[in-house]
């Protein structure tokens, strides 16, 4: 029915604004209806009247005392009469003069009614008009009609539709009023507190806090239990970054320390199997070490207080030496690996380290994850006013839920094994 970006008020305004519609043309249809079938009857007994008031006079002065009176203008203009002598032909016929399209109908194939009774007759006309007739047999053989239009009738329906026209649309008018009201007090707060949350998807300290409606007891007390549930998170998650802080810190020397030891054995050893069991401690040390280093770099990051040391530099060489560190890598594992520039040249500004650092994630990840004879492409784009550097290959790739898994800290790609190195770090 709406669109899903629709403004609430304008749902609102548009629901509120078609129930008025819809009861308002109920009432229209249904006040259309009685106000017909009033009229009906109205006008039915109009015409007995009139043909008793008539039929009295014909009963006493003939078709010329009905006459007298009928022709003295005191009947209706959307009124007509008519009397039949007793051999068929027309005694008098008076017609609506402001209505000349209406004439009489034929009724000669209808048998006349019994005297003392009225046979009823509907006649419809161009553009909704209706003539109603009453009929009626005298005494003497002849008959008596009446006929009456509804042109008064229609007149004042209309009238009616007018006035209601005019009242569906100020109450409309007044019926908008509480819409925006409601918008004002109640979807404002609401605004508020969904501005609030977009600003806590983004701040991963939990320092925003959303705003108490106080407007809205219900608002408020929601924003009341948020804000404390926050407080709440905030403190654990800053007591559990301390400890993981100062655990990676203490770990920092002794891993030193015994990497130090370990690599005396390597060199001073004389036994083959002693000396290939302390390179590969010497291999575990190293990835504790850089899990250290990542921890700390991404807290870093989070706590806002890594400094970059900005220098500028050629993107382009910078690209093809970490390119060269991997090619030994790419060929021992049978990969095609391909180094290409598109668009002109140029200097750019950046922090050396963490570049290389991103850009060897990534590459660590595709020789990774790509089979042999697989290919692994890295591509600088300069282009008018920024640089892409694009890392392609054959690998497995991400399905759509490692998309959206895969930038929480500790994830994995669903093609990540047990055996393939890495803890979910680098990206």
């Amino acid at each position: 029915m709406f669109r899903r970006r629709t403004s609430s008020i304008w749902k609102l305004a548009g629901m509120m604004l078609g129930v008025i519609a819809a009861a308002m043309g109920l009432m229209w249809l249904l006040t259309s209806w009685a106000l017909q079938r009033s009229f009906d009857e109205v006008g039915r007994a109009i015409i007995l009247d009139d043909l008793g008031e008539y039929g009295g006079l014909y009963e006493k002065g003939g078709a010329a005392g009905v006459a007298a009176l009928f022709t003295a203008g005191t009947h209706e203009h959307d009124q007509m009469l008519r009397i039949l002598a007793p051999d068929g032909k027309v005694a008098l016929e008076v017609l609506a003069p402001d209505e000349p399209e209406v004439t009489w109908p034929d009724l000669s194939q209808l048998s006349p009614p019994p005297i003392g009774e009225t046979q009823w007759h509907r006649t419809r006309f161009e553009h909704g008009l209706v003539l109603t007739i009453g009929r009626q047999s005298m005494k003497d053989g002849g008959e008596l009609w009446f006929g009456r239009t509804n042109t008064l009738d229609r007149q004042a329906i209309d009238r009616v539709h007018n006035l209601s026209l005019i009242a569906f649309c100020v109450t409309a008018l007044i019926a908008i009023g509480p819409v925006f009201w409601f918008a004002n007090r109640v979807l404002r707060p609401v605004s508020s507190l969904i501005k609030g949350a977009h600003i806590l998807a983004n701040d991963s300290n939990f320092g925003h806090r959303l705003e108490s409606a106080a407007s809205i007891p219900e608002l408020r007390d929601f924003s009341e239990a948020f804000n404390l549930t926050l407080d709440r998170i905030q403190v654990l998650t800053e007591e559990l970054e301390a400890a993981n802080d100062q655990l990676a810190h203490e770990l920092r020397t002794p891993l030193a320390r015994v990497r130090g030891n370990i690599e005396r054995i390597v060199t001073r050893s004389e036994n083959p199997e002693n000396r290939e069991d302390a390179a590969r401690s010497l291999e575990e040390i190293d990835r504790a070490t850089h899990l250290i280093h990542d921890i700390l770099s991404i807290r870093a990051g989070d706590s806002r207080t890594m400094k970059l040391q900005l220098e500028t530099l050629s993107l382009s060489d910078l690209v093809r030496e970490i390119c060269e560190l991997y090619s030994a890598a790419a060929e021992e594992k049978n990969l095609l690996f391909e180094f290409l520039i598109t668009g002109e040249e140029a200097m750019v500004t950046l922090d050396r380290q963490r570049f290389q650092q991103a850009l060897c994630n990534l590459l660590d990840n595709a020789l990774s994850y790509t089979p042999a004879g697989g290919e692994v492409e890295v591509e600088v784009i300069f282009e008018e006013n920024s640089v892409v550097v694009a890392v392609r290959d054959t690998g497995p790739g991400l399905t759509e839920e490692d998309v959206e898994r895969i930038w929480r800290r500790f994830s994995r790609g669903s093609a990540a094994s047990a055996s393939t190195p890495g803890i979910g770090l680098g990206l």
